[in-house]
């Protein structure tokens, strides 16, 4: 689903206009990311959590030359799907 079939999508159910609906998924995406950037975790009930991970600096070997390299630590953003999610996605794989 691209970002303007979501819009249409969360605006014929909303009964809003696409441009409302655009600008409120906007907020919405600002406050996550702003939110995950301070490092808290976003938990949405019966959909899943939303938290930062930080991966340590490991070292790492190239299988062609043996020659070893440190890869940086780096911060990611995870999504945890909760069990609804999960008991959804298994329903509809089961149906096929």
């Amino acid at each position: 689903m691209t970002h303007k079939e979501l819009v249409a999508e969360l605006a014929k159910r909303l009964e809003q206009t696409q441009a409302r609906t655009s600008e409120l998924l906007e907020t919405f995406t600002t406050v996550m990311n702003d939110n995950l950037a301070e490092g808290n975790s976003i938990n949405f009930q019966g959909f899943g959590l939303f938290e930062i991970k930080k991966k340590m600096e490991r070292i790492s070997v190239n299988p062609v030359t043996k020659q070893r390299f440190l890869i940086p630590p780096k911060i990611t953003a995870v999504y945890r799907p909760s069990q609804n999610v999960k008991d959804q996605l298994n329903s509809k794989d089961n149906e096929h």
